[in-house]
């Protein structure tokens, strides 16, 4: 009878032991500090699929320790989402660095993108003032000069968002701005073979 109760006894306190396994605190936190560091690299804007991956790996470690956490403490067994929380920590950290590549790459892109931006305004600007003038061209001139005041205020935007770190707002704002300087340029060379061929 003693044999049965230390039996039973012996096994209580190894299910005792072996279920109480405590929550994966220290995973759950390094996790969140790599998720606050992807979002400080804008790990959403420029590596949005590393991002996704890691925010859907936290999720699911999440959801296994929810689920450890309603099972009676006997029964507790974290081992799973502790090696998932480790493993999101390190798509986070994965993403992060992707980002920073990728905003290293957009700037680089960006700064070569004023270049051209900025030649195709000047284009722009010297092309107006070879802009053919007669009667019924002046307000045609005037509006193209609004045109491209309005470029100019457009190229100053992209610089300001440049210099605040915006790469990707910048990027988009350039490409419009060389878009509207390139048809500004072919607005007055129509308008140039339209008079000679008069």
């Amino acid at each position: 009878m003693f044999k049965r109760i230390s039996i039973v006894l012996a096994v209580l306190a190894l299910l005792l032991v072996v279920g109480c396994s405590k929550p994966p605190e220290p995973e759950m936190q390094n996790t969140q500090a790599a998720m606050q560091a992807a979002k400080a690299a804008e790990a959403e804007q420029y590596a949005p699929q590393s991002f996704r991956t890691a925010m859907d790996t936290l999720n699911a470690a999440k959801a296994a320790k929810e689920e450890q956490d309603s099972k009676f403490s006997l029964f507790r067994s974290y081992g799973k989402s502790k090696a998932m929380f480790i493993s999101a920590q390190s798509l986070m950290e994965k993403a992060t660095g992707d980002a920073q590549a990728e905003k290293e790459r957009v700037k680089a892109q960006v700064m070569e993108m004023m270049t051209n931006a900025q030649a195709a305004i000047d284009a722009a600007t010297v092309a107006l003032k070879k802009a053919p003038r007669g009667k019924g061209s002046k307000a045609d001139i005037e509006m193209i000069r609004n045109d491209l005041t309005a470029v100019n205020t457009a190229f100053a935007e992209a610089k300001a968002e440049f210099d605040a770190g915006k790469f990707l707002a910048s990027k988009a704002k350039l490409e419009s701005v060389m878009a509207k300087a390139q048809a500004i340029i072919s607005e007055i060379e129509q308008a140039k073979a339209k008079k000679m061929g008069k």
